[in-house]
């Protein structure tokens, strides 16, 4: 039996606690590695939560009930910089919660220390883009996925573009430096929901800095 078998015909209910990956192991028949990689799958899925120091629970079981898709392509097209901060909208918050749940003491370490270089030595907007986009990629690999983090380097050039556009509209920095300090606080204490909203706040605060007329 798998943990997905597990999960869809045990009358799993949205809430319920897993037991321990000792006991899963146990109940499955499998090794504690096949049900850590098991857990992780369902996570993506949305299927399962974990919530640090007390265990995983049951989200939804409705990704269960739908299919992958066969195959994904990555396509040329026209896009401006709305476009891809909606694209981040879809993964950065995500990719905050995953951290919150799945960060290492070395890359909370990394993140907060990039974080403070943010915040004493941006001292020209250029210097602060590069360290924005250092910031935002530790939480990204912090996230646990390998795949995730290949597709931030693959959009680094376009990233680094929307840091510049958004430097040339004076962004605020004490906001900047507010919502930072809210995602990286969330992401140490481990509270995955504060840390997805805190990202989102912030990705909103950025595209309003996109569209200001403000300049420098």
């Amino acid at each position: 039996m798998m943990l997905r078998d597990l999960i869809e015909n045990g009358g799993f209910e949205p809430g319920t606690k897993l037991l321990p990956e000792r006991a899963l192991a146990e109940k499955l028949g499998v090794g504690r590695p096949a049900v850590r990689e098991a857990i992780k799958a369902l996570s993506i899925l949305d299927v399962l939560e974990s919530r640090q120091g007390d265990g995983t629970y049951v989200r939804s079981v409705d990704a269960l009930r739908s299919g992958w898709p066969s195959k994904v392509e990555l396509l040329h097209t026209n896009f401006d910089m709305l476009d891809l901060l909606e694209v981040r909208k879809m993964i950065e918050p995500q990719a905050a919660r995953l951290a919150a749940t799945r960060a290492t003491a070395a890359q909370l370490q990394r993140i907060e220390g990039e974080r403070m270089l943010i915040e004493k030595n941006g001292k020209s907007w250029r210097e602060l883009g590069r360290y924005d986009l250092q910031l935002h990629a530790a939480i990204i690999e912090a996230a646990g996925n390998p795949i995730l983090t290949q597709l931030n380097k693959m959009l680094a050039p376009l990233l680094r573009k929307s840091r510049e556009m958004s430097a040339a509209r004076a962004p605020d920095r004490a906001q900047m430096a507010k919502d930072h300090r809210a995602i990286v606080d969330a992401i140490i204490k481990g509270e995955a929901e504060a840390a997805e909203r805190a990202m989102l706040e912030h990705l909103h605060n950025v595209g309003l800095d996109l569209i200001s007329d403000r300049k420098r």
